[in-house]
């Protein structure tokens, strides 16, 4: 049976990513830019589409997750990597990642194909997949796009879904 649109939404990490969600969107707003979203329920190609002056088009994708306790990277499932990927490459637009990061206190993010960039890190090549995720170097994020207030970590806090301490 297919969850219903409130069950979906009463999730907790749907929950987290909605309010990450809404950190992006006042975050772009102060820059000057228009926010679109999809109004349609159900899985949807990304989060936002960002025009700014009416020339400048962006794709906006919100991860709200912390870094790697014991890695300095982050990352994304590599199923929605690929469709990035596709739909960023096909309409020529910049799909831009934000992570909103409770560990870090902060929102950082950088373009896909700036993330993409290959790096080796110790004994580690970037992008790395490991286990179905993609992984990208922190030092590829343009890093305090914005920091986060003691609520905005409060509430990512209580609904992380992490097994293990920050």
């Amino acid at each position: 049976m297919m969850p219903t649109n409130s069950d979906w939404e009463e999730r907790t990490t749907v929950k987290k990513g909605n309010y990450g969600e809404k950190l992006v969107n006042n975050l772009l707003e102060k820059e000057g830019f228009i926010m679109y979203m999809p109004t349609t329920p159900g899985k949807h190609a990304f989060d936002r589409l960002a025009i700014k002056g009416k020339k400048d088009i962006l794709m906006v994708e919100c991860k709200s997750k912390a870094k790697r306790k014991w890695v300095d990277d982050t990352g994304i499932d590599i199923r929605h990597f690929k469709d990035y990927t596709y739909i960023s490459n096909k309409h020529h637009l910049y799909l831009f990642i934000f992570f909103i990061d409770e560990y870090l206190g902060e929102i950082y993010g950088n373009y896909l194909h700036k993330l993409t960039k290959p790096k080796v890190i110790g004994k580690r090549t970037y992008p790395l997949e490991e286990k179905g995720i993609i992984y990208f170097p922190m030092c590829n994020m343009k890093r305090n796009l914005a920091k986060l207030n003691g609520k905005d970590v409060d509430f990512l806090v209580n609904n992380s879904t992490r097994s293990y301490d920050y």
